[in-house]
């Protein structure tokens, strides 16, 4: 298959065949061939990417994914961000896996692809639309098995933290990527199968018997494997704040309370969940089902702990009608949880002026005002959606913005995991819960022993006290997740906790695209895509980030992590090793 390449201004398109794995690699190294010096994320002259991989979107265990490739409107540095869900299927039923679009549309538009060739049509009726409303439309416009990624009225008004929704509960999360389409006033982009007798099915995987095989050994060991059972299980694993019963181990009131631990909130116990189950399933493929929907929208892992205890709230029905909110309006629900936290910490302070436009009562614990803050976030202009870092800037209040490099932090504490905080600083896409396995899973004592035979077959030493800064330990990690992610394999299926084991990685990817990898290679492929990354973080004259002065200068005050806090001098030089690390061949 091809990658497409479509100009939304002229409608000119051609075909690029696959490179390598294609997938992020490929739109990695379109975008670095675009930048040759500063630039402004919102120049429509960069690419932006839709794309998977040779090895994803073939209905195989844990392929399932799809990813976003362009320049952060909230960082100015190089974004990239996965979907699970039915996308990556339905980029590869319409003859590509990928597309990648340059200019702007004169009027709203969406893109519509089919057997591999891509048309530029009229959006009108659809701007304004919520994404369930804009994808209902296109499915019956384009049949029901059209694949849909689509923004909402964030994205539209130019919420820096807008994103893009595939297949009406799988965002592309965390980086304005919904913005960056709406600035180009692209609607929608819809991926379109063949005619009747083909179901909308994409190609089989290379070997049909092997991958087979894998899905059938993943399915038998999953359901008493700690991790991928615990998935599995109702209510998923998006429901763990309600058992974080260790002060420290995740937000609290905008990383302020480090006495009060997630679970002290028992409205948000997992066996609280049970109403607002919506669907389960969502992964073609893979049977783990780590995301289900509940009160209508798909709950990944960070969304109740940002609009959680990270804002003192502990009503789950307001929490999930909130991210379910955030999804029909196209918003990032962790950005957003990240966003008013640091307003409302501003409040505790004092009061707060009134171009902020916030309704009476807006502070920790406000519950109910939750639905009309999501409301005012996607509207045009409206401070809230500026993102933390703006508005903590304009209050005169920087310190309290929790980001790095102007990103909403996720809601892991790095002062109780400091290698996953290294990565939130040093990774050149900007601060992701998922780039690293955390520091806790090796830990002697709140560890997972199950997985301490693959992690030390894979180059790690464990286990080891999470306070650890093991720099040696992150880096590896990195480039071992960041293969995965080149591919578009899903870590949440995969090695060192997970199933997939390395070695069934590199047996899943021979079966589905017919090429051989070992298990070196996989970690080569993610140093490759980390130093791309870095090269055009450095085209476009991004420094190195570091994190917030509360995560060096307070520490953890209660709780078995009491006292944890991250060394400012060791942390410095760790972010510039894993640079280096990234920038030598």
């Amino acid at each position: 298959m091809t990658c497409l390449h479509l100009d939304l201004a002229g409608g000119g398109q051609y075909s690029e065949p696959e490179v390598g794995w294609g997938g992020p690699l490929q739109a990695l190294s379109t975008l670095r061939r675009a930048i040759d010096g500063p630039v402004d994320p919102a120049d429509p002259r960069l690419p932006v990417a839709l794309v998977t991989s040779t090895v994803a979107g073939l209905g195989a265990v844990g392929t399932a994914r799809c990813a976003a490739v362009g320049v952060s409107p909230l960082s100015g540095a190089v974004a990239e961000t996965r979907a699970e869900g039915p996308f990556a299927a339905g980029l590869r039923a319409a003859g590509i896996t990928g597309i990648s679009l340059t200019g702007a549309a004169e009027q709203p538009s969406y893109v519509v692809v089919e057997a591999g060739r891509a048309a530029v049509l009229p959006a009108g009726e659809l701007w304004g639309m919520t994404t369930g409303q804009a994808t209902d439309r296109l499915l019956a416009r384009h049949g029901h098995d059209a694949a849909v990624a689509v923004i909402g009225p964030a994205g539209e008004a130019g919420a820096r933290y807008a994103n893009v929704v595939t297949c009406r509960s799988f965002p592309l999360p965390r980086l304005g990527f919904g913005a960056v389409l709406g600035a180009r006033r692209i609607k929608a982009v819809v991926c379109v199968p063949p005619g009747s007798g083909t179901a909308g099915r994409a190609p089989w995987p290379h070997d049909v018997l092997a991958a087979q095989a894998l899905f059938t050994a993943y399915r038998r060991e999953m359901p008493d494997h700690p991790l991928a059972g615990w998935q599995l299980a109702a209510p998923g694993f998006g429901a763990w704040p309600g058992t974080a019963a260790a002060p420290g181990t995740a937000a609290v009131r905008n990383f302020a309370d480090t006495a009060t631990a997630p679970a002290s909130w028992p409205g948000l116990h997992p066996d609280r969940y049970a109403a607002f189950l919506s669907w389960s399933g969502g992964c073609p493929g893979c049977p783990n089902d780590c995301v289900k929907g509940y009160a209508g929208a798909g709950l990944h892992q960070e969304a109740v702990a940002m609009l959680g205890p990270n804002l003192g709230i502990g009503d789950l029905g307001a929490i999930l009608a909130a991210n379910a909110r955030c999804q029909e309006l196209g918003l990032d629900p962790v950005s957003f949880g990240g966003t008013l936290a640091c307003v409302f910490e501003a409040a505790a302070h004092g009061p707060l002026p009134s171009w902020l436009d916030l309704p009476a009562g807006a502070g920790f614990g406000a519950a109910d005002l939750l639905p009309e803050l999501v409301e005012r976030a996607a509207r045009p202009g409206h401070p809230l959606g500026e993102g933390a870092a703006a508005l903590a800037a304009r209050l005169g209040v920087p310190e309290l913005a929790m980001t790095c490099r102007g990103v909403e932090l996720p809601p892991f504490d790095p002062r109780v995991q400091p290698g996953l905080g290294l990565m939130y600083a040093a990774a050149p896409f900007g601060p992701r819960y998922d780039a690293v396995e955390h520091d806790l899973d090796f830990d002697p004592v709140y560890g997972l022993p199950h997985c301490y035979d693959e992690a030390e077959r894979i180059g790690l030493s464990v286990p080891a006290p999470a306070s650890t800064l093991d720099v040696g330990r992150t880096s590896r990690l990195a480039d071992l997740w960041s293969g995965l992610d080149a591919l578009l394999i899903c870590p949440y299926a995969s090695t060192p906790t997970r199933p997939l084991t390395l070695d069934r990685i590199c047996a899943l990817v021979r079966a589905t695209s017919g090429r051989p990898i070992n298990p070196e290679g996989v970690f080569a492929l993610g140093r490759d895509r980390l130093r791309t990354q870095q090269q055009i973080n450095d085209r476009l004259g991004v420094p190195a980030a570091t994190l917030p002065a509360r995560f060096f200068d307070e520490s953890v005050t209660t709780g078995p992590h009491r006292g944890a806090v991250l060394d400012r001098t060791a942390f410095t030089a760790a972010v510039e090793t894993l640079r280096t690390h990234w920038r030598t061949r």
